[in-house]
């Protein structure tokens, strides 16, 4: 099942690059840091990516000028990004659910939230908000659409979505995404959410 390492860490072994590695940052980070820059990100700040697989977001974010830990369950991923990026961003191993670093300023989420059972989703919209400090961002992409598949990812409609993080958080932004990967055009959407104090 997917709240166990095993299965993401399978999906590594077995691909060597699985379905959802865009080899490559998703075109995706530089319209969320707009958004997310207009509403109060600051320039610097500390960004943890869950489920940052080998790290093209992380480091993308790193290149820009923010402190990043890049977080995955699965060790191949881990692995897989120290390959690519070195030393560059903070790599750890972990589970987003259990985990005790941070607090951070900021979540940059790039279909994390949906690639977990659904019936998961309050508590990870939980650990947003402890992983975070005070006022904290959490910036995601989400699917609506995942063409009739079976997931991981799962679909998530944006009113669920808004429900869902209005225990914790203040939605300030939520709309269609309009630079996705070619792959995923009209299919994604974007949020910035803000902690509740």
């Amino acid at each position: 099942m997917t709240h166990h390492p095993d299965y993401w860490n399978r999906l590594y072994e077995e691909e060597g690059r699985p379905g959802w590695d865009m080899d490559g940052a998703t075109p995706l980070v530089p319209e969320l840091l707009e958004l997310a820059q207009a509403l109060g990100l600051r320039l610097g700040c500390s960004i943890v990516v869950p489920g940052c697989g080998y790290g093209h977001d992380a480091a993308a974010l790193e290149a820009l000028g923010f402190a990043v830990t890049g977080l995955d369950f699965a060790p191949l991923a881990i692995q897989g990004a120290m390959q690519r990026y070195g030393d560059r961003v903070v790599w750890t191993q972990g589970d987003w659910f259990r985990t005790h670093l941070g607090p951070w300023d900021a979540v940059f989420d790039h279909t994390c939230f949906v690639a977990m059972d659904p019936g998961r989703r309050p508590a990870y919209v939980e650990a947003c908000a402890a992983h975070l400090r005070p006022g904290g961002l959490w910036m995601a992409a989400l699917f609506h659409d995942v063409n009739g598949r079976p997931g991981p990812p799962h679909a998530l409609p944006m009113d669920e979505l808004r429900t869902l993080a209005g225990a914790s958080f203040e939605v300030l932004h939520l709309g269609a995404a309009s630079r996705s990967h070619p792959r995923r055009a009209g299919r994604e959407y974007l949020m910035v959410a803000k902690k509740r104090a």
